[in-house]
């Protein structure tokens, strides 16, 4: 007899390959980052060209790629200079989890030196440790400082002046060490004069946030990585990329968070898989916003006026009796008119529904955008980004009862 653990394990799923919607999985080709791979490349060409160190700053919000351009970046940097018979190593330090000099140095040493002493050594004495390795190995050494401005708010720039000096004293061409420091702010102005007299200022690339469109081609790219073929409603993709791309993402960050996009996916395929489903569909998508990040809550909802109420619940109805991601305005204000006549109210007049509308997509209850390829003329899509249409209609229902009344 199976155990209820065996038989969870054993169940069907709609993955193929889970570890591809990891946030430290890194894709072969980075949708529409293409320029910030490029402008790497040619700021470290350089250390193939007789340099012997390139330093440079990645910086934008949350979710902008910033990590993954750099780790994407690091391997095929390594491997077109392996071709050329040059040794390149390469090392990641989280510097929000490394808040000083010595531990971020420690993290550095780990990485030739896995039991090297956690304590006694200090910061120049690991710099010598460090040129030893590299001696040793005849090698470059790219040091990625992430979330640098953690340790520079902590610790000062004395880090990234030594790391930036370190070919000063290095007695072979090749042997140095290369820094890339990534930030949510451009943090060149926190650096010592000494630190900052390093650095070029024309190595610093800007990520802006994904929009809705450039968040597609995310989604649809782990879809096609981490789902089975077919298991996956093409409406979610969009719905998706509508909700990481256009609305807040809370405690994820701002617009444009790639990192929420791949969660959501993550969630909904998880929740398909609780319920036995072999297919995600917007209900999924819906729900696993509701447990990521939810801005529709039960005193927000108490707090609406009556139509208001209504005109989200008839877009809440539509979507459930449809099943899809979106509904048109005008369906939906069909449906609006069909509820009022149940709560035995008279329907607001067009214009009126309009500014409903308007006053729900300030609050964040309803998502809008124009119709595109797929649909004839141009009409207002409506959809729900926060909350399982069934969910709401319920809740909604109780509350306009109230009201009603």
């Amino acid at each position: 007899m199976m155990s209820l653990v065996e038989e969870e394990l054993g169940g069907p799923t709609v993955f193929k390959d889970l570890s591809k919607l990891d946030f430290d999985y890194v894709p072969d080709g980075l949708p529409h980052r293409d320029e910030a791979v490029r402008f790497l490349a040619r700021t470290y060409r350089g250390l193939t060209q007789g340099g012997t160190r390139e330093h440079a700053l990645l910086w934008g919000p949350v979710g902008t790629g910033k990590t993954v351009v750099a780790k994407r970046f690091a391997l095929d940097f390594k491997a077109a200079l392996s071709r050329q018979g040059r040794r390149l190593e390469v090392v990641h330090v989280n510097c929000r989890r490394r808040k000083s000099a010595g531990l971020a140095m420690l993290g550095i040493l780990n990485h030739f030196e896995p039991r090297y002493p956690e304590r006694g050594f200090s910061v120049g004495e690991m710099m010598r440790d460090l040129r030893k390795h590299l001696e040793r190995k005849d090698c470059h050494l790219i040091v990625i400082l992430d979330e640098v401005d953690a340790l520079l708010r902590a610790d000062g720039s004395n880090l990234v002046y030594d790391l930036t000096r370190f070919n000063d004293e290095s007695g072979q061409d090749w042997v140095g060490v290369s820094l890339l420091m990534i930030s949510q702010q451009y943090v060149l102005d926190r650096l010592d004069d000494a630190a900052l007299s390093t650095f070029k200022r024309s190595n610093v690339h800007e990520l802006r946030p994904y929009g809705a469109e450039q968040m597609e081609a995310i989604a649809e790219q782990r879809v096609r990585l981490a789902f089975h073929p077919g298991t996956v409603d093409p409406e979610c993709i969009s719905l998706i990329a509508d909700i990481a791309g256009e609305a807040p993402g809370g405690a994820k960050g701002g617009p444009g968070d790639a990192r929420l996009a791949i969660e959501l996916l993550w969630k909904a395929g998880l929740l398909a898989d609780d319920a036995r489903r072999d297919l995600v569909g917007p209900e999924d998508v819906r729900a696993a916003k509701a447990e990521t990040y939810s801005v529709v809550t039960e005193t927000k909802l108490q707090n609406l006026a009556l139509h208001p109420l209504l005109v989200l619940q008839a877009l809440a109805r539509r979507l459930e009796r449809d099943g899809g991601a979106y509904a048109t305005t005008g369906r939906v204000e069909e449906t609006y008119a069909l509820i009022c006549e149940g709560h035995g109210e008279s329907p607001r007049g067009h214009t009126q529904f309009w500014k409903y509308l308007k006053q729900l997509q300030d609050a964040g209850f309803v998502y809008a955008k124009i119709s595109g390829k797929g649909h004839a003329g141009t009409t207002q899509l409506l959809s729900l980004p926060d909350v399982p249409a069934r969910v709401l209609d319920a809740k909604v229902q109780e509350i306009a009862r109230t009201k009603a009344a």
